[in-house]
């Protein structure tokens, strides 16, 4: 302990020169020491710390030389040179002793600040806590289109979203729709703050559907039928169409012959029909001209009924048109009905088809050249097909085989033609006119004389030449009934040949005409009203009407 003196020697003026003197001897010190290792450095530093270390050696070298003076004057001053080193000494304890008291000091606060610092920590971490729990939360980031538009705790509420916006877009258009968001979620502390705007998501995702601003309109053949809002509403519809018009079980393709073709138009600039009055209008009937080309054997009362219509509408739309002068290859015009749409179906079928048997020819020397017989019967094959067959509105137009299998092949017929040269009586298988009188009266009823004419009449003066029709054998000349005098030629194959009320018979029973011989004379014999040749021609014993084999 310092006595009272002692302090108060040191609180003084003089004390505080003192202590001031001491303060800057350590701290040249200080410097010194650092100089000492200004070895270790390198460069600029190494060089200035040198210096600096030579400049306090200096200094230190000066103080002692001072310190030295100065105590030297002192003592010869005052005589108390003793004094003034033992105050030097007790100067020197008394700073030892509180620089003591500071190290202690500081160690303390030391333990005290290490003791504080885990509670600090754990304090400090609660209060985070509870600072994130009012201001986070674990949810998810949405993303649409790459942009980040909030947070939600539960997708759920996205995808609840989603759907309130298809069924708006399916309510407008009549149809179910799909909508194709490009979201993304990703899983964050979400800011409570910054929640996703669930109307306005709706209201982007219900503009961003491009269809909503748009109608679309229905052509077929490039006149617009009707529109619609809803392209879906339109394919739906022509489907059903489809679906109707063909065989699910064995439909290859269907398809409209029509160009029928869906298009986009701005809202508002057509029509809009509705998906019903659409259906009838495209299910019904319109009317078409269309050209027909004459086939062989065809007629036109026959082509008529073939497309349900009069001869005279068809002379109505073909004014040059001569309907007993109609030639193949000519094209008609004619008018119908066809449906609005004309559906095109290609269907696979499998059915037997039959293969038609050949004719071989061979020659008979003992036959006449206009004789012929079968001498074998021939008989059809039998073959398995599977085809292709294309129909328009139900009536084939096109048929493509994709396999043939024969399953019994085709026997062919022989056919025996005769070489030799006929007699002259043998009959040609032709007829002609059996006189050279005017033609006076048709086959079938008369309604003049109420009888059915089993022939037909050529007038003309008795005595007048009758010819055979044909060459054959006569089987009658005679008399009988209202025939009178009358022939019968039989010409072979149930073909014969009648020559009535004659007024002379040149032939008998038996004899063999030739086609052109001269057999009677035309008389009125037997029930007449003048004179005439009555000429039948039998087939098989049935009367036919002569004209179809002579001319009048």
């Amino acid at each position: 302990m310092l006595s009272t003196e002692s302090y108060a020697l040191r609180s003084g003026p003089s004390g505080l020169l003192r202590r001031r003197w001491v303060r800057l001897r350590l701290r040249v010190r200080r410097l010194a020491a650092i100089g000492a290792g200004s070895a270790s450095l390198r460069g600029v530093l190494g060089v200035l710390a040198a210096v600096f270390s030579g400049v306090a050696w200096v200094l230190l070298l000066l103080r002692n030389l001072l310190l030295r003076g100065a105590r030297a004057v002192f003592r010869f001053v005052t005589g108390e040179v003793e004094s003034f080193a033992g105050w030097l000494r007790s100067h020197d304890a008394w700073r030892i002793e509180r620089y003591q008291r500071a190290q202690a000091r500081r160690t303390e606060k030391q333990h005290t600040r290490r003791g504080r610092a885990a509670p600090m920590i754990l304090m400090l971490c609660a209060v985070i806590l509870i600072i994130s729990a009012y201001t986070f939360d674990l949810g998810f980031e949405v993303s649409l289109d790459g942009e980040s538009i909030g947070y939600v705790r539960d997708r759920g509420e996205i995808t609840a979203a989603l759907d309130r916006v298809e069924d708006r877009i399916a309510a407008y258009q009549g149809a179910p729709y799909s909508l194709d968001a490009n979201l993304t979620y990703k899983l964050r502390y979400m800011e409570r703050s910054a929640p996703v705007d669930v109307e306005a998501l709706e209201s982007r995702l219900f503009a961003s559907v491009s269809e909503m601003e748009r109608d679309y309109a229905l052509r077929i053949d490039g006149e617009t039928v009707g529109a619609s809002h809803s392209k879906t509403a339109l394919e739906l519809l022509l489907r059903r169409i489809l679906l109707r018009s063909c065989d699910n079980a064995t439909e290859v393709n269907t398809s409209f012959v029509n160009d029928v073709r869906i298009e986009a138009i701005p809202a508002g600039t057509a029509e809009i029909v509705s998906e019903t009055e659409l259906e009838a209008k495209l299910s019904s009937n319109r009317a078409e001209t269309r050209y027909y080309t004459v086939q062989s054997g065809d007629t036109v009362s026959a082509i008529g009924q073939r497309f349900g219509m009069a001869v005279s509408e068809i002379k109505a739309l073909n004014p040059d048109l001569d309907e007993n002068r109609i030639h193949v290859g000519q094209e008609i015009k004619l008018a119908g009905e066809v449906p609005y749409l004309s559906v095109q179906q290609t269907v696979t079928e499998s059915y037997q088809e039959s293969i038609p048997y050949e004719t071989e020819i061979v020659y008979d020397e003992s036959m006449y050249k206009n004789k012929s017989a079968i001498r074998v019967q021939g008989v059809n094959g039998l073959a398995d097909v599977v085809a292709d067959v294309t129909y328009v509105n139900g009536i084939e137009t096109d048929r493509k085989i994709l396999s043939y299998t024969v399953v019994q092949e085709p026997v062919n017929a022989v056919k025996a033609v005769g070489t030799k040269e006929p007699p002259r009586t043998a009959a040609t298988g032709r007829f002609i006119k059996p006189s050279s009188g005017r033609f006076s009266s048709p086959f079938g009823y008369r309604r003049s004389l109420g009888d059915y004419h089993t022939g037909v009449d050529y007038a003309g003066a008795v005595g007048t030449n009758i010819w055979a029709a044909d060459g054959g054998t006569v089987i009658w000349a005679g008399q009988r009934g209202n025939y009178g005098k009358y022939i019968i030629i039989d010409h072979g194959n149930g073909y014969t040949t009648y020559y009535c009320h004659c007024s002379k018979l040149l032939v008998s029973a038996g004899d063999k005409v030739a086609q052109g011989d001269i057999i009677a004379k035309v008389g009125k014999t037997g029930r007449v009203t003048g004179p005439h040749l009555h000429f039948e021609i039998r087939v098989n014993g049935k009367a036919v009407n002569p004209l179809k084999y002579v001319s009048k």
